[in-house]
Protein backbone atom coordinates (compact mmCIF):
# COMPACT_ATOMS: atom_id res chain seq x y z
CA UNK A 1 0.00 0.00 0.00
CA UNK A 2 3.00 2.32 0.71
CA UNK A 3 4.40 1.79 -2.66
CA UNK A 4 1.40 2.55 -4.62
CA UNK A 5 0.77 5.45 -2.30
CA UNK A 6 3.97 6.82 -2.82
CA UNK A 7 3.43 6.33 -6.76
CA UNK A 8 -0.10 8.33 -6.91
CA UNK A 9 2.00 10.85 -4.54
CA UNK A 10 4.44 11.10 -7.52
CA UNK A 11 1.83 11.15 -10.32
CA UNK A 12 0.68 14.04 -9.14
CA UNK A 13 3.66 16.35 -8.40
CA UNK A 14 4.11 15.37 -11.95
CA UNK A 15 0.85 16.88 -13.00
CA UNK A 16 1.40 20.07 -10.68
CA UNK A 17 4.86 20.15 -12.94
CA UNK A 18 3.67 19.76 -15.91
CA UNK A 19 0.59 22.69 -14.89
CA UNK A 20 2.57 24.78 -13.16
CA UNK A 21 3.43 24.81 -9.58
CA UNK A 22 1.04 26.81 -6.91
CA UNK A 23 2.95 29.30 -4.94
CA UNK A 24 2.99 28.66 -1.26
CA UNK A 25 3.10 30.93 1.59
CA UNK A 26 4.66 29.46 5.39
CA UNK A 27 3.25 26.37 3.59
CA UNK A 28 -0.15 27.48 2.41
CA UNK A 29 -0.83 27.16 -1.02
CA UNK A 30 -2.27 30.08 -2.48
CA UNK A 31 -5.14 30.19 -4.81
CA UNK A 32 -6.28 32.37 -7.55
CA UNK A 33 -9.18 32.72 -9.89
CA UNK A 34 -6.65 31.06 -12.42
CA UNK A 35 -5.66 28.15 -10.52
CA UNK A 36 -8.47 27.41 -7.81
CA UNK A 37 -9.64 24.32 -10.10
CA UNK A 38 -6.44 22.75 -10.30
CA UNK A 39 -5.97 22.68 -6.62
CA UNK A 40 -8.85 21.28 -5.84
CA UNK A 41 -8.98 18.46 -8.71
CA UNK A 42 -5.56 17.60 -8.07
CA UNK A 43 -6.33 17.38 -4.19
CA UNK A 44 -7.86 14.46 -2.50
CA UNK A 45 -8.92 17.08 0.20
CA UNK A 46 -7.97 21.15 0.24
CA UNK A 47 -9.24 23.13 3.29
CA UNK A 48 -9.56 26.91 1.60
CA UNK A 49 -9.34 29.83 3.72
CA UNK A 50 -11.38 32.93 1.91
CA UNK A 51 -9.78 36.08 3.29
CA UNK A 52 -9.65 39.79 3.35
CA UNK A 53 -6.11 41.84 3.71
CA UNK A 54 -7.67 43.89 5.64
CA UNK A 55 -9.56 41.67 7.91
CA UNK A 56 -8.46 41.61 11.34
CA UNK A 57 -9.97 38.24 12.15
CA UNK A 58 -8.16 36.82 9.29
CA UNK A 59 -4.65 38.36 10.43
CA UNK A 60 -5.27 36.65 13.56
CA UNK A 61 -5.97 33.31 12.28
CA UNK A 62 -2.64 33.43 9.98
CA UNK A 63 -0.21 32.16 12.56
CA UNK A 64 -2.32 29.37 13.34
CA UNK A 65 -3.29 28.66 10.06
CA UNK A 66 0.77 28.41 9.13
CA UNK A 67 1.78 26.40 11.88
CA UNK A 68 -1.31 23.82 11.12
CA UNK A 69 -0.05 23.54 7.49
CA UNK A 70 2.90 22.83 8.36
CA UNK A 71 2.03 19.85 10.54
CA UNK A 72 -0.32 18.58 7.90
CA UNK A 73 2.05 18.79 5.10
CA UNK A 74 4.68 16.62 7.26
CA UNK A 75 1.23 14.03 7.94
CA UNK A 76 1.55 10.55 5.98
CA UNK A 77 0.19 11.09 3.57
CA UNK A 78 0.79 14.78 3.54
CA UNK A 79 -2.63 16.99 3.36
CA UNK A 80 -2.04 20.62 2.19
CA UNK A 81 -3.98 24.06 3.19
CA UNK A 82 -4.57 26.43 1.14
CA UNK A 83 -6.18 30.46 0.82
CA UNK A 84 -7.31 33.27 -1.99
CA UNK A 85 -7.72 36.41 -1.35
CA UNK A 86 -11.57 36.72 -1.74
CA UNK A 87 -11.23 40.74 -2.51
CA UNK A 88 -8.92 40.23 -5.46
CA UNK A 89 -10.22 36.94 -6.90
CA UNK A 90 -14.04 36.77 -6.59
CA UNK A 91 -15.27 34.14 -9.08
CA UNK A 92 -14.67 31.18 -6.31
CA UNK A 93 -15.73 33.21 -3.55
CA UNK A 94 -19.07 33.83 -4.97
CA UNK A 95 -19.84 30.89 -5.89
CA UNK A 96 -19.20 28.99 -3.00
CA UNK A 97 -21.42 32.24 -1.26
CA UNK A 98 -18.82 33.63 1.08
CA UNK A 99 -19.96 36.62 2.55
CA UNK A 100 -17.63 37.01 5.11
CA UNK A 101 -13.89 36.76 6.25
CA UNK A 102 -12.51 34.48 7.28
CA UNK A 103 -14.60 31.81 5.78
CA UNK A 104 -13.11 28.41 5.58
CA UNK A 105 -14.22 25.92 3.07
CA UNK A 106 -13.69 21.70 3.14
CA UNK A 107 -13.50 20.46 -0.68
CA UNK A 108 -13.37 16.59 -1.11
CA UNK A 109 -11.64 16.69 -5.02
CA UNK A 110 -14.84 18.39 -6.31
CA UNK A 111 -15.95 21.35 -7.37
CA UNK A 112 -19.62 20.73 -6.78
CA UNK A 113 -20.98 23.18 -4.04
CA UNK A 114 -23.34 20.94 -2.68
CA UNK A 115 -20.33 18.52 -1.71
CA UNK A 116 -18.46 21.27 -0.21
CA UNK A 117 -18.43 21.38 3.43
CA UNK A 118 -17.76 24.48 5.77
CA UNK A 119 -14.83 24.71 8.36
CA UNK A 120 -17.06 24.47 11.95
CA UNK A 121 -14.22 24.00 14.62
CA UNK A 122 -11.89 26.31 16.89
CA UNK A 123 -9.07 28.43 15.47
CA UNK A 124 -6.27 27.34 17.02
CA UNK A 125 -3.51 25.08 15.18
CA UNK A 126 -4.29 22.24 16.77
CA UNK A 127 -7.85 22.32 16.20
CA UNK A 128 -7.85 23.11 12.47
CA UNK A 129 -5.31 20.30 12.14
CA UNK A 130 -7.61 17.82 14.05
CA UNK A 131 -10.62 18.68 12.44
CA UNK A 132 -8.36 17.97 8.53
CA UNK A 133 -7.11 14.99 9.46
CA UNK A 134 -10.56 13.61 10.64
CA UNK A 135 -12.54 14.85 7.76
CA UNK A 136 -9.69 13.78 4.95
CA UNK A 137 -9.81 10.32 6.35
CA UNK A 138 -12.23 7.10 5.85
CA UNK A 139 -15.24 8.55 7.62
CA UNK A 140 -16.20 5.24 9.06
CA UNK A 141 -13.28 3.11 10.33
CA UNK A 142 -14.38 -1.19 10.57
CA UNK A 143 -12.42 -2.68 13.78
CA UNK A 144 -12.05 -6.14 14.78
CA UNK A 145 -10.76 -6.09 18.66
CA UNK A 146 -12.31 -4.77 22.07
CA UNK A 147 -8.75 -3.51 22.17
CA UNK A 148 -9.33 -1.40 19.45
CA UNK A 149 -12.26 0.13 20.86
CA UNK A 150 -10.83 0.78 24.09
CA UNK A 151 -7.79 2.57 22.54
CA UNK A 152 -10.39 4.69 20.65
CA UNK A 153 -12.42 5.44 24.10
CA UNK A 154 -9.39 6.53 25.64
CA UNK A 155 -8.11 8.86 23.15
CA UNK A 156 -11.83 10.70 22.53
CA UNK A 157 -14.68 11.79 24.83
CA UNK A 158 -17.35 10.18 22.16
CA UNK A 159 -17.45 7.16 20.45
CA UNK A 160 -20.22 5.29 18.49
CA UNK A 161 -19.55 1.99 17.66
CA UNK A 162 -22.46 0.20 15.24
CA UNK A 163 -23.07 -3.54 14.30
CA UNK A 164 -23.19 -4.13 10.22
CA UNK A 165 -23.68 -6.67 8.36
CA UNK A 166 -21.09 -6.35 6.40
CA UNK A 167 -17.64 -4.25 6.40
CA UNK A 168 -19.03 -2.85 2.72
CA UNK A 169 -22.57 -2.25 1.30
CA UNK A 170 -25.44 -0.01 2.65
CA UNK A 171 -25.33 0.03 6.24
CA UNK A 172 -21.95 1.09 6.11
CA UNK A 173 -22.36 3.47 3.05
CA UNK A 174 -25.43 4.93 5.45
CA UNK A 175 -22.85 5.64 8.77
CA UNK A 176 -20.36 6.92 6.56
CA UNK A 177 -23.29 9.84 5.99
CA UNK A 178 -23.83 10.32 9.43
CA UNK A 179 -20.04 10.56 10.18
CA UNK A 180 -19.72 13.15 7.32
CA UNK A 181 -21.97 15.49 9.60
CA UNK A 182 -20.63 14.51 12.90
CA UNK A 183 -17.92 16.35 14.41
CA UNK A 184 -17.81 16.11 17.87
CA UNK A 185 -17.83 11.87 18.08
CA UNK A 186 -16.03 9.39 16.52
CA UNK A 187 -17.90 6.59 14.35
CA UNK A 188 -16.80 3.12 13.97
CA UNK A 189 -18.07 0.07 12.69
CA UNK A 190 -17.34 -3.63 13.75
CA UNK A 191 -19.43 -7.00 11.66
CA UNK A 192 -17.88 -8.63 15.22
CA UNK A 193 -20.33 -8.22 17.94
CA UNK A 194 -18.26 -9.50 20.61
CA UNK A 195 -16.21 -6.05 19.99
CA UNK A 196 -18.93 -5.15 22.55
CA UNK A 197 -21.51 -7.17 25.10
CA UNK A 198 -24.22 -4.59 24.08
CA UNK A 199 -23.95 -4.58 20.60
CA UNK A 200 -26.61 -7.83 19.31
CA UNK A 201 -27.83 -8.23 15.90
CA UNK A 202 -26.57 -6.37 13.03
CA UNK A 203 -27.95 -2.86 12.84
CA UNK A 204 -27.59 -2.46 16.66
CA UNK A 205 -25.46 1.08 17.76
CA UNK A 206 -24.11 1.83 21.15
CA UNK A 207 -22.66 5.57 21.89
CA UNK A 208 -20.00 5.20 24.57
CA UNK A 209 -19.06 8.41 26.69
CA UNK A 210 -16.26 9.29 29.15
CA UNK A 211 -19.15 11.71 30.69
CA UNK A 212 -22.72 11.39 32.52
CA UNK A 213 -23.99 8.08 32.07
CA UNK A 214 -20.95 6.77 30.12
CA UNK A 215 -23.41 4.84 27.92
CA UNK A 216 -26.21 4.78 25.78
CA UNK A 217 -27.60 2.34 23.56
CA UNK A 218 -29.79 2.65 20.43
CA UNK A 219 -32.96 1.03 19.93
CA UNK A 220 -34.21 3.03 16.61
CA UNK A 221 -34.34 2.25 13.42
CA UNK A 222 -30.80 2.33 11.05
CA UNK A 223 -31.39 5.22 9.14
CA UNK A 224 -29.42 8.10 9.10
CA UNK A 225 -31.68 11.23 10.13
CA UNK A 226 -32.52 8.75 13.22
CA UNK A 227 -29.37 7.45 14.35
CA UNK A 228 -27.73 11.21 13.65
CA UNK A 229 -30.42 12.91 15.59
CA UNK A 230 -29.62 9.74 18.67
CA UNK A 231 -25.91 11.30 18.46
CA UNK A 232 -26.53 14.83 18.96
CA UNK A 233 -28.81 14.16 21.90
CA UNK A 234 -25.92 12.53 23.54
CA UNK A 235 -22.89 13.55 22.60
CA UNK A 236 -22.26 16.60 24.75
CA UNK A 237 -22.37 16.36 28.29
CA UNK A 238 -25.40 17.74 30.36
CA UNK A 239 -23.12 20.06 31.89
CA UNK A 240 -19.93 21.82 29.68
CA UNK A 241 -17.10 23.29 31.40
CA UNK A 242 -16.50 26.76 28.92
CA UNK A 243 -12.44 26.34 28.07
CA UNK A 244 -11.27 27.56 24.31
CA UNK A 245 -11.09 24.23 23.04
CA UNK A 246 -14.66 23.11 23.67
CA UNK A 247 -16.03 27.29 22.53
CA UNK A 248 -16.93 25.68 18.97
CA UNK A 249 -18.95 22.53 20.72
CA UNK A 250 -20.80 25.10 23.01
CA UNK A 251 -21.46 28.38 20.52
CA UNK A 252 -21.92 26.24 17.48
CA UNK A 253 -24.23 23.97 18.37
CA UNK A 254 -27.79 23.51 17.36
CA UNK A 255 -29.30 24.94 21.16
CA UNK A 256 -29.12 28.60 21.62
CA UNK A 257 -30.43 29.27 24.91
CA UNK A 258 -27.57 28.38 27.18
CA UNK A 259 -27.28 28.87 31.38
CA UNK A 260 -24.17 30.44 32.22
CA UNK A 261 -22.99 29.25 34.90
CA UNK A 262 -20.43 31.66 36.59
CA UNK A 263 -18.68 29.69 39.53
CA UNK A 264 -15.25 29.41 41.25
CA UNK A 265 -14.38 25.34 41.50
CA UNK A 266 -12.09 26.37 44.12
CA UNK A 267 -14.81 27.13 46.22
CA UNK A 268 -16.86 24.75 48.94
CA UNK A 269 -20.09 25.87 47.07
CA UNK A 270 -19.36 24.52 43.81
CA UNK A 271 -20.10 21.06 43.88
CA UNK A 272 -23.54 21.52 45.46
CA UNK A 273 -24.66 24.27 42.56
CA UNK A 274 -23.24 21.96 39.93
CA UNK A 275 -25.27 19.11 41.26
CA UNK A 276 -28.24 21.38 40.94
CA UNK A 277 -27.52 22.55 37.36
CA UNK A 278 -26.98 18.67 36.27
CA UNK A 279 -30.26 17.77 37.65
CA UNK A 280 -31.96 20.53 36.03
CA UNK A 281 -30.07 20.37 32.85
CA UNK A 282 -31.58 16.39 32.67
CA UNK A 283 -34.86 18.07 32.60
CA UNK A 284 -34.16 20.79 29.76
CA UNK A 285 -31.58 18.55 27.59
CA UNK A 286 -32.26 19.35 24.10
CA UNK A 287 -33.89 23.41 24.81
CA UNK A 288 -31.58 24.56 27.24
CA UNK A 289 -27.62 24.05 26.84
CA UNK A 290 -25.71 24.26 30.44
CA UNK A 291 -22.09 25.80 30.83
CA UNK A 292 -20.26 26.71 33.78
CA UNK A 293 -17.99 29.40 33.04
CA UNK A 294 -14.89 28.89 35.58
CA UNK A 295 -13.29 32.19 37.08
CA UNK A 296 -10.12 31.76 35.07
CA UNK A 297 -12.49 33.26 31.91
CA UNK A 298 -12.45 36.98 32.97
CA UNK A 299 -12.77 38.07 29.79
CA UNK A 300 -16.40 36.38 29.56
CA UNK A 301 -16.74 37.42 33.25
CA UNK A 302 -16.04 40.56 32.71
CA UNK A 303 -18.33 40.83 29.57
CA UNK A 304 -21.44 40.02 31.74
CA UNK A 305 -20.30 42.62 34.57
CA UNK A 306 -19.28 40.42 36.97
CA UNK A 307 -16.64 40.32 39.41
CA UNK A 308 -15.21 37.40 41.83
CA UNK A 309 -17.58 39.33 44.62
CA UNK A 310 -20.36 38.20 42.71
CA UNK A 311 -19.89 34.83 42.10
CA UNK A 312 -21.81 32.75 42.33
CA UNK A 313 -24.11 33.71 39.46
CA UNK A 314 -26.37 32.43 36.38
CA UNK A 315 -27.71 33.91 33.84
CA UNK A 316 -29.75 32.53 30.83
CA UNK A 317 -28.90 33.79 27.52
CA UNK A 318 -30.45 33.27 24.23
CA UNK A 319 -27.72 32.68 21.74
CA UNK A 320 -29.67 33.47 19.01
CA UNK A 321 -31.93 36.43 19.85
CA UNK A 322 -29.14 39.47 20.40
CA UNK A 323 -27.47 37.91 23.09
CA UNK A 324 -30.83 38.64 25.49
CA UNK A 325 -30.04 37.93 29.10
CA UNK A 326 -32.18 36.68 31.72
CA UNK A 327 -30.77 36.66 35.15
CA UNK A 328 -31.45 33.85 37.90
CA UNK A 329 -33.35 36.06 40.32
CA UNK A 330 -30.94 35.02 43.51
CA UNK A 331 -28.02 36.89 44.19
CA UNK A 332 -24.31 35.44 45.52
CA UNK A 333 -24.15 35.18 49.00
CA UNK A 334 -27.91 33.37 48.94
CA UNK A 335 -26.54 31.30 46.05
CA UNK A 336 -24.42 29.42 47.98
CA UNK A 337 -26.69 28.43 50.46
CA UNK A 338 -30.32 28.13 49.02
CA UNK A 339 -30.37 27.30 45.70
CA UNK A 340 -32.68 24.47 44.95
CA UNK A 341 -33.22 22.01 42.21
CA UNK A 342 -36.89 22.80 42.18
CA UNK A 343 -36.08 26.58 41.79
CA UNK A 344 -33.57 26.21 38.81
CA UNK A 345 -36.16 24.11 37.12
CA UNK A 346 -39.10 26.21 37.74
CA UNK A 347 -36.74 29.49 36.64
CA UNK A 348 -36.17 27.83 33.31
CA UNK A 349 -39.40 26.25 32.75
CA UNK A 350 -41.52 29.86 32.69
CA UNK A 351 -38.64 30.90 30.26
CA UNK A 352 -39.50 27.84 28.00
CA UNK A 353 -43.31 29.41 28.81
CA UNK A 354 -42.18 33.00 27.60
CA UNK A 355 -43.09 34.51 31.09
CA UNK A 356 -39.90 35.85 31.78
CA UNK A 357 -38.76 39.48 29.86
CA UNK A 358 -34.72 39.99 29.43
CA UNK A 359 -32.60 43.07 31.58
CA UNK A 360 -31.03 44.67 29.36
CA UNK A 361 -28.06 47.06 30.70
CA UNK A 362 -27.62 50.75 29.81
CA UNK A 363 -24.47 52.82 30.29
CA UNK A 364 -25.69 56.72 31.42
CA UNK A 365 -26.44 59.18 28.35
CA UNK A 366 -23.28 61.08 27.48
CA UNK A 367 -23.03 64.36 26.34
CA UNK A 368 -22.02 63.57 23.01
CA UNK A 369 -22.54 67.21 20.76
CA UNK A 370 -19.45 67.82 20.88
CA UNK A 371 -18.09 64.84 19.29
CA UNK A 372 -18.02 63.50 15.64
CA UNK A 373 -18.90 59.65 16.44
CA UNK A 374 -22.17 60.15 18.95
CA UNK A 375 -22.14 58.16 21.99
CA UNK A 376 -25.95 56.18 22.41
CA UNK A 377 -26.52 54.24 25.59
CA UNK A 378 -28.96 51.30 25.76
CA UNK A 379 -31.67 53.36 27.18
CA UNK A 380 -31.32 56.02 24.32
CA UNK A 381 -31.49 53.18 21.54
CA UNK A 382 -35.26 53.79 20.69
CA UNK A 383 -35.09 57.06 20.74
CA UNK A 384 -31.56 57.95 18.99
CA UNK A 385 -32.07 55.03 16.72
CA UNK A 386 -35.50 53.14 16.18
CA UNK A 387 -37.49 56.28 16.26
CA UNK A 388 -35.14 58.55 14.36
CA UNK A 389 -36.06 59.51 10.71
CA UNK A 390 -31.86 59.53 9.72
CA UNK A 391 -29.95 56.84 8.46
CA UNK A 392 -27.78 55.17 11.71
CA UNK A 393 -24.73 53.89 11.22
CA UNK A 394 -24.02 52.13 14.89
CA UNK A 395 -20.94 50.15 15.45
CA UNK A 396 -21.11 47.99 18.64
CA UNK A 397 -17.66 47.60 20.04
CA UNK A 398 -15.83 46.50 23.30
CA UNK A 399 -13.00 48.82 25.00
CA UNK A 400 -10.35 45.82 25.05
CA UNK A 401 -11.34 44.49 21.57
CA UNK A 402 -7.90 45.19 19.21
CA UNK A 403 -9.67 45.75 16.01
CA UNK A 404 -11.88 48.40 17.66
CA UNK A 405 -9.29 50.12 18.54
CA UNK A 406 -7.55 49.63 15.12
CA UNK A 407 -10.99 51.00 13.45
CA UNK A 408 -11.63 53.91 16.17
CA UNK A 409 -9.39 56.32 13.88
CA UNK A 410 -10.87 55.86 10.99
CA UNK A 411 -14.26 55.89 12.09
CA UNK A 412 -13.42 59.03 14.01
CA UNK A 413 -12.39 60.78 10.39
CA UNK A 414 -15.57 59.00 8.60
CA UNK A 415 -17.95 60.75 10.87
CA UNK A 416 -15.63 64.26 10.70
CA UNK A 417 -16.78 63.77 6.63
CA UNK A 418 -20.16 63.53 7.10
CA UNK A 419 -20.30 66.16 9.97
CA UNK A 420 -22.53 68.22 7.42
CA UNK A 421 -24.63 65.60 6.53
CA UNK A 422 -27.74 65.67 8.92
CA UNK A 423 -29.56 62.76 7.61
CA UNK A 424 -26.95 60.50 8.76
CA UNK A 425 -25.31 59.64 11.62
CA UNK A 426 -22.18 57.70 12.70
CA UNK A 427 -22.35 56.29 16.10
CA UNK A 428 -20.95 53.68 18.51
CA UNK A 429 -21.95 51.95 21.09
CA UNK A 430 -19.72 50.51 23.98
CA UNK A 431 -21.31 46.84 23.88
CA UNK A 432 -20.00 45.32 27.19
CA UNK A 433 -22.27 48.66 28.51
CA UNK A 434 -25.42 48.17 26.61
CA UNK A 435 -27.83 45.82 25.21
CA UNK A 436 -30.85 46.05 22.87
CA UNK A 437 -33.49 44.19 22.27
CA UNK A 438 -34.20 44.25 18.23
CA UNK A 439 -34.75 40.66 16.48
CA UNK A 440 -32.28 41.55 13.92
CA UNK A 441 -29.41 42.50 15.74
CA UNK A 442 -26.82 39.33 16.72
CA UNK A 443 -23.70 40.61 18.06
CA UNK A 444 -21.36 38.11 18.26
CA UNK A 445 -18.00 39.68 17.45
CA UNK A 446 -16.65 42.67 18.08
CA UNK A 447 -16.59 45.28 16.36
CA UNK A 448 -20.11 44.70 14.74
CA UNK A 449 -21.71 47.45 12.55
CA UNK A 450 -24.77 47.42 11.03
CA UNK A 451 -26.42 50.13 9.58
CA UNK A 452 -30.02 51.16 10.58
CA UNK A 453 -32.22 52.46 7.36
CA UNK A 454 -33.77 55.63 7.77
CA UNK A 455 -37.47 54.39 6.19
CA UNK A 456 -36.56 50.63 7.28
CA UNK A 457 -35.75 50.37 11.57
CA UNK A 458 -36.71 47.16 11.36
CA UNK A 459 -34.07 45.05 8.53
CA UNK A 460 -30.96 46.32 9.42
CA UNK A 461 -27.88 46.12 7.22
CA UNK A 462 -24.76 44.27 8.88
CA UNK A 463 -21.59 46.16 7.09
CA UNK A 464 -19.16 43.74 5.76
CA UNK A 465 -17.10 46.00 4.11
CA UNK A 466 -13.41 47.45 4.47
CA UNK A 467 -13.16 48.59 7.62
CA UNK A 468 -11.70 51.83 5.93
CA UNK A 469 -12.80 55.07 5.68
CA UNK A 470 -13.27 54.90 1.43
CA UNK A 471 -15.36 51.25 2.36
CA UNK A 472 -17.92 53.17 4.92
CA UNK A 473 -18.25 56.32 2.53
CA UNK A 474 -19.14 54.24 -0.39
CA UNK A 475 -21.66 51.78 1.32
CA UNK A 476 -23.22 55.08 3.13
CA UNK A 477 -23.34 56.45 -0.91
CA UNK A 478 -25.24 53.23 -1.89
CA UNK A 479 -27.38 52.28 0.98
CA UNK A 480 -28.15 56.10 2.71
CA UNK A 481 -30.97 58.15 1.94
CA UNK A 482 -30.03 61.01 -0.50
CA UNK A 483 -27.95 63.31 0.79
CA UNK A 484 -25.30 66.13 -0.82
CA UNK A 485 -21.47 65.26 0.44
CA UNK A 486 -18.84 67.38 -1.13
CA UNK A 487 -21.24 68.98 -3.59
CA UNK A 488 -22.54 65.56 -5.28
CA UNK A 489 -25.78 63.94 -4.91
CA UNK A 490 -25.57 60.30 -3.59
CA UNK A 491 -28.02 58.25 -2.05
CA UNK A 492 -31.33 56.45 -2.66
CA UNK A 493 -34.93 58.24 -3.20
CA UNK A 494 -37.57 57.42 -0.15
CA UNK A 495 -39.34 54.88 -2.84
CA UNK A 496 -36.17 53.00 -3.30
CA UNK A 497 -35.83 52.00 0.21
Amino acid sequence: MRFFGTVSTLLLLGVAAVRGAIEEEDDVLVLTDDNFEEAINTHDTLLVEFYAPWCGHCKSLAPEYAKAAKALKENDPPLRLAKMDATAHTKFSEKYGVNGFPTLKFFKGSLDASAVKSYDSGRSADEIEKWVVKKSGPAVKVIDTADDLAKLQENNDVVVIAHIDAATGEQKDLLEKVADSEDIAVIVATTDASVHADLKEAGSVVLLKKFDDKKVLYDGEFTKEKISDFIKEHHKPLVMTFSQDKASQIFGGEVDVHLLVFSDETKDYHESILESVTEAAAVTKGKILHVVIPVSESRIVDYFGLKESDLPSMVLVNMGAGMKKYPFPTKAAELTEKLTTADLKSFESKYLAGDLKPTLKSAEPFDDSEEAVKVISGKEFDARVMDSDKDVLLEFYAPWCGHCKSLAPKYDELAESFSEVDSIVIAKMDATENEIDHPKVDVKGFPTIIFFPADDKANPITYEGAREVEGFTEFLKKNAKKFTLGGESHGKDHDEL
